[in-house]
């Protein structure tokens, strides 16, 4: 079969792209093998509009289409050499995937400082084919990992109450966004003196102009003496049932208290009221790994495969 290469050229590429992961997602089982669409949300509304990664969407995206224009295949180059590849299933073939890393390599490198190019690609661990053609193509397995956590949400989700005097609300607007801003440094970035805060928090109202924003998701807990202490925000497709959990954390003055299981907590129930039958989340360190895997039932690891480009 003749496929036929479109990069990325106009808005309408995106919703396409979106649509598309909506299909094949029931087709992959409602597994991860290419992305829940509120990541590619996720990828647009923070990394390219708050990050500033890309100057457009159309700089991080290319498309597959067969001799009807049906999409059959979607890269998306991350920003930095991070690459992923969602593939239609019943399409899925290695000389498909040949050619998508190779358009990868030309086009989504990033440089060290010395000028070495590069591109760093996850892989599960099972996904046998996918390795074989890296291995092919001069990608090496590197140290680092990610556990893609998920649960079905078919049973009654455990209470765990937030500690005395620490209130479990929706996120607000506007008047809020100064303090979530501030937990989510205080959560991130405990290692460095408050000092280097830049105090912008403009990112927020970009995540909450994201199609999959709904402030009843975005669930924070107030401490006693004010400010956001913790905060879960949650992307909930109702197309698929199936939900991501982009932002979990905690500040750091307010660790092992078990807020982030309270707000964690709260969500998942909400979540069920909506009729979602299965969340997402996924960690890439052990603080958010020991949460992950205290709340959610089913994981599996993606290992890292990075190419030096000669």
């Amino acid at each position: 079969m003749t496929l036929n290469l479109h990069p990325c050229d106009k808005e309408d590429d995106y919703w396409h792209a979106r649509n598309f992961l909506r299909e094949i997602f029931p087709l992959n089982d409602r597994l991860e093998h290419s992305w829940h669409v509120a990541r590619l949300d996720y990828w647009r509304w923070h990394y390219i509009k708050t990050c500033n990664i890309f100057e457009s969407v159309e700089k991080g995206m290319a498309l597959w289409e067969n001799a009807d224009g049906k999409i059959v295949a979607v890269l998306n180059h991350i920003g930095g050499s991070e690459l992923r590849l969602h593939v239609h299933p019943h399409f899925r073939s290695a000389e498909l995937e040949n050619e998508m890393l190779a358009y990868a390599e030309q086009n989504y490198f990033a440089t060290t400082e010395d000028g070495r190019r590069y591109v760093y690609l996850p892989i599960f661990e099972d996904d046998t084919q996918r390795q074989e053609l890296a291995q092919s193509r001069g990608f090496k397995k590197q140290p680092g990992w990610g556990h893609h956590y998920r649960r079905d949400l078919d049973s009654p989700i455990p209470d765990s109450p937030a500690p005395d005097g620490f209130a479990i609300r929706s996120m607000g607007l506007a008047d809020d966004y100064p303090a979530r801003s501030f937990a989510s440094w205080r959560a991130f970035h405990n290692n460095e003196p408050d000092s280097n805060y830049d105090g912008d928090y403009s990112w927020y109202a970009n995540l909450q102009s994201a199609p999959l924003y709904r402030r009843d998701l975005d669930v924070v807990a107030t401490a006693p003496e004010g400010g956001i202490a913790a905060f879960c925000t949650i992307f909930y497709d109702d197309c698929t049932r199936s939900a991501v959990t982009v932002l979990v954390g905690t500040a750091a003055e307010h660790w092992r208290r078990g807020l982030g299981k309270a707000v964690m907590t709260e969500g998942l129930k909400r979540l069920q009221q909506l009729g979602c039958t299965r969340v997402f989340s996924t960690a890439h360190e052990e603080p958010a790994d020991a949460l992950y895997r205290s709340m959610l039932k089913e994981m599996k690891v993606t290992e890292t495969w990075l190419k030096e480009i000669k």
